[in-house]
């Protein structure tokens, strides 16, 4: 557990706390055991037992519950029917739901139970006796536990186990909350509800409830940070609008190495666990301190860094050298529940066809088919190739995947498919199909997203390229001269009117509101 799971929330009482208390009123549980690491100490825990292991994998976890939940009574038998399985910085673990879902398990004779449609860390998981010590036969013994644990593993053979769901009769899954007290974006998000629900713990529907009155208490804290590093591009594409508002061939500024850390400092005070997006506009590959940039990057645990390059630049020793430091990080961040790669990268190519590729994109087709291919065989789990799918070329995209599928290490999962972005009108409407929602929802760029130029400019969108052409309409502040706190309130008259269905300049016209990067 990160170090906000015990920091007071409720009544005086840390999320910890609020876990094991909620757990102890789910029905039927005669015993409440955590499974924590070696150097936890919890002496206030008189009444609960304590599990300790240095590394705890999916398969220890498994062996664990099958050998708690298989003792056996004085009379012989199995002392409990089944498991209640949750992570123990869910402060808002609902034990009305806990028992519906419970009686229909134990009612259809279910193997496993999850509750479907609500937020994450409302409800338990259940397994029944046995099924745990069965998933662990599955399993090698080196993979790491995540929040997903036990569905990863009945994925692996789902036909086989009998499996029921508690189904949410609204579903919030698009809402994308994670009731858990790990970051500080969580903790302040399970504030909100608290407040929002009148001092109390909200229940799962109270929690539907709070989310259609009061939207806006949904954005918290910034995720995902494009940052700007180097004003040129090597190419020309022509499903880009960056080269017709600037002119990247000629450009060579970059950003600091010194600079960009004192960025990076910024964003852990206020928002620590951020995803870091390299580069925002040109590439990456240009520039003269790349190695540092990653570097910096990969230095701060609270980080993690996707890198955005069409291929070109790169010398192989550069990316042998930054997967080593990959690698380093892997090695430190090997227990943490967050599945968010340290280090990620997208390869742009949007085609396998060299003359299509000239067409779309300029020159620099082997070099960046090379890059591609080396960085698959250096990244395998954490590198994507990308194509923009665009109106009148399905059969080049599909192409395009089924390659990929082929050649990639791990086939589809190595393939992003993008959908066609028109920059609010700054391009050409090419969009292959439409896939926005029947109902508009307020934007996740403006909840999520701090888009950051090369002088510290703050956008409030990627999307709004008026910034480039000197309109500061919409500009939030400036990153070295402006502090987080500022910048981030600066934007939430935009979110507001967004949550009031108010949709002004280039909100008006744009259809990436529902797209989603972390």
């Amino acid at each position: 557990m990160s170090k906000y799971a015990f920091e007071p929330v409720f009544d005086g009482k840390n999320s910890f706390q609020l876990c094991i208390e909620r757990a102890s009123m789910f029905p039927g549980v005669g015993k409440i055991a955590v499974l924590a690491s070696s150097d936890c100490n919890f002496s206030d825990l008189s009444d609960i037992q304590i599990e300790k292991s240095d590394s705890w994998t999916k398969k220890s976890v498994l062996e664990k519950i099958s050998s708690l939940s298989l003792e056996v009574s004085q009379k012989g038998q199995a002392e409990f029917d089944c498991v209640y399985f949750a992570f123990a910085d869910s402060p808002f673990l609902d034990p009305s739901l806990a028992g519906t879902l419970a009686e229909r398990h134990i009612r259809y004779f279910a193997e496993y139970s999850y509750a479907d449609g609500y937020p994450n860390g409302i409800a338990p998981e259940i397994l029944s006796v046995g099924t745990a010590g069965i998933l662990a036969k599955i399993l090698k013994d080196d993979e790491s536990v995540t929040r997903d644990t036990l569905f990863s593993v009945i994925q692996k053979d789902i036909n086989a186990f009998d499996i029921e769901a508690e189904i949410s009769s609204v579903d919030l899954r698009s809402h994308r909350l994670n009731f858990f007290a790990d970051s500080k974006r969580n903790l302040l998000l399970i504030k909100n509800f608290i407040t929002a629900a009148k001092e109390k713990i909200p229940s799962a529907e109270d929690t539907q409830k709070i989310i259609e009155e009061k939207p806006q208490i949904l954005r918290t804290l910034p995720k995902f940070f494009p940052i700007q590093v180097y004003g040129g591009c090597p190419q020309k594409c022509s499903i880009c609008p960056y080269p017709a508002v600037t002119d990247s061939l000629g450009r060579k500024d970059f950003m600091s190495a010194e600079k960009f850390d004192s960025i990076l400092n910024k964003i852990i005070d206020f928002s620590d666990d951020a995803v870091i997006d390299l580069s925002l506009w040109g590439e990456l590959g240009l520039h003269p301190e790349k190695i540092k940039l990653i570097e910096k990057v990969l230095s701060k645990e609270e980080l993690s860094l996707v890198i955005e390059t069409s291929g070109l630049g790169w010398k192989d020793e550069e990316l042998e050298t930054i997967q080593k430091l990959a690698a380093q990080r892997n090695e430190r961040n090997a227990y943490k529940l967050d599945q968010i790669a340290p280090l990620s990268w997208i390869v742009s190519l949007d085609t396998n066809d060299p003359q299509r590729y000239a067409e779309l994109r300029g020159a620099g087709f082997a070099e960046a088919q090379g890059c591609a291919k080396k960085l698959l065989a250096l990244f395998p789990d954490d590198c994507y190739m990308q194509a923009v799918r665009v109106k009148g070329a399905e059969d080049d995209t599909e192409k395009f995947y089924r390659y990929w599928k082929e050649n990639a290490p791990n086939g589809e999962k190595n393939i992003i498919i993008q959908k066609y972005d028109d920059f609010c009108g700054y391009l050409e409407k090419k969009q292959a199909s439409d896939i926005s929602p029947v109902i508009r929802q307020c934007c996740w760029h403006l909840m999520r997203d701090i888009p950051i130029l090369i002088d510290g400019t703050v956008l409030l969108c990627k999307e709004d390229l008026g910034v480039l052409n000197d309109n500061k309409n919409r500009v939030l502040g400036n990153i070295f001269s402006d502090s987080l706190e500022k910048i981030r309130e600066n934007s939430d008259k935009y979110y507001k009117e967004q949550c009031e269905k108010k949709y002004t300049q280039a909100c008006a016209d744009c259809d990436e509101y529902y797209t989603y990067n972390f």
